[in-house]
């Protein structure tokens, strides 16, 4: 991720509600030292989840992975699977 100021955060920010209105998230990875500054000041992490800041794309995939399995555990328990 290349440098960043407020003005690029809080469109970040609006993203990562609509996705998370949707049941979808945001994962971020590979973040320079400004704008991962940037976003601890701003308690971006607030918006989209700690651990959804991620180091490195590998690091990425593993969380959506993570997600992925829990929306589908959570499908399954709404579908009477868990039973």
């Amino acid at each position: 991720m290349t440098p960043i100021d407020g003005t690029g955060l809080h469109p970040l920010e609006d993203l990562a509600q609509r996705l998370q209105e949707s049941g979808r998230a945001l994962i971020l990875c590979g973040m320079r030292e400004q704008p991962a500054q940037l976003m601890h000041k701003a308690e971006f992490q607030e918006h989209v989840g700690a651990k959804n800041l991620c180091p490195s794309v590998t690091t990425a995939l593993t969380r959506a992975a993570e997600l992925d399995a829990a929306r589908a555990a959570e499908a399954s328990v709404g579908a009477g699977g868990g039973r």
